[in-house]
Formats: C-alpha cells, sequence, structure tokens
C-alpha cells in the first residue's frame, strides 16, 4: 500500500515539473507537507487553543464546549507528564512512540490526507469526510477504511459491511476519489493555487 501511494506521489510531483514547477519548488511543496511539520503545528496549536483559548468553531454546540476544554488539558497534562517520565525515569516513550510516529508518519500521512483533505469543514459527514474508491488489497489491508464517509456516517456499522452500505448511501456522497492515485494527483495540483 505505501508503495502505491508513494509511486502516485512521485507520478504527481513529476506531473508539476512538466506543469512548469522547478524540481526545487516540488521538492519543498512535498517535503513540508508529507514531513507533517505543519499538520502538527496545527494540532498543537488547535489542542492549546481548546484548553485555554477562545472556541470559535461555529459547528460546536455551547453544551458541549466545557468538555472539550477539559479534555483538551487532560491530554495536555497526559503529555507534560509523557515528557517529563521521558526526560527524568526512562526514554522508552521516546523510542516506542514519539520516534516511530515521527518516522511512520510522513507515509502514513499519504493514506490518511484521502479522508478529509481537502473537504469542506463542516458538521455534515456526507460533505467533510471522503470515500475513495480503490483496489481490493487495500481495502482488505485499511479494513475497508477507504469508505471513510460510509464509516463517519454511521460508525457502528461494522469494517466488513462498509461496502454494503456505501452501495446503499453511494448516491448521496458528496466526496468521492476513484482511487489514491487520483486523489494524490489533485490534491498536490492545488499546490499551484
Amino acid at each position: 500500500m505505501c508503495a502505491h501511494l508513494a509511486s502516485a506521489l512521485v507520478n504527481v510531483l513529476r506531473q508539476l515539473q512538466k506543469a512548469g514547477q522547478s524540481a526545487r519548488q516540488t521538492a519543498e511543496i512535498a517535503w513540508w507537507h508529507l514531513s507533517s511539520i505543519g499538520y502538527w503545528h496545527a494540532k498543537a496549536v488547535l489542542l492549546w487553543t481548546n484548553a485555554f483559548g477562545t472556541l470559535s468553531a461555529g459547528y460546536l454546540p455551547d453544551r458541549i464546549r466545557p468538555r472539550l476544554r477539559r479534555e483538551a488539558r487532560g491530554m495536555i497534562a497526559i503529555y507534560a507528564g509523557m515528557i517529563a517520565f521521558s526526560v527524568l525515569v526512562s526514554p522508552v516513550l521516546f523510542w516506542v512512540w514519539a520516534l516511530p510516529l515521527v518516522l511512520g508518519f510522513p507515509i502514513l500521512r499519504l493514506y490518511l490526507l484521502a479522508e478529509h483533505g481537502r473537504c469542506p469543514t463542516v458538521a455534515s459527514m456526507f460533505d467533510n469526510t471522503r470515500t475513495t474508491y480503490t483496489n481490493r488489497l487495500v481495502r482488505y489491508l485499511a479494513w475497508n477504511m477507504p469508505y471513510h464517509a460510509e464509516h463517519h456516517v454511521l460508525p457502528q456499522v461494522p469494517f466488513h459491511r462498509l461496502p454494503a452500505f456505501n452501495a446503499e448511501i453511494r448516491a448521496h456522497l458528496r466526496q468521492t476519489s476513484p482511487g489514491y492515485r487520483a486523489f494524490t494527483r489533485d490534491y498536490v495540483a492545488g499546490f499551484e493555487t
């Protein structure tokens, strides 16, 4: 699956170069998005904002906001405890959690971007989540998660029933892609704008 996604990205980057992007520009764009630096920075800012800042997400009901704030503060406390443990007691969390995350996430990001990448940030699962139609091997390895909109629309549907659920709601899906190669091509093409 990783080879399939990497191949798709390489093909898209070659197309960008043919379309006038310099090799350096193309490499910088790809490195930045795959490095996940921007992603993790955005997640840290969001966590801090949820814990201590102004909650401006219009889709969040007022009754949920205190719980969200408590959970965000709890997560910060847990992360702080994990960092303290790693520094003061044992670096085991670095070796079994942080380092694998840093090394593995860029590859996983190629796959995960297809689930919500460039989807609108709205409450409707039909709008904010994408189903990617791919081959049987990828669906098997990912436990049918390419049927991602279906998974979000009705999370209690077991993974093995997602293809049948897709058949029932396919006409209502607003975000779909014919495959990871097509998604990656469209996603990277969006860097130009």
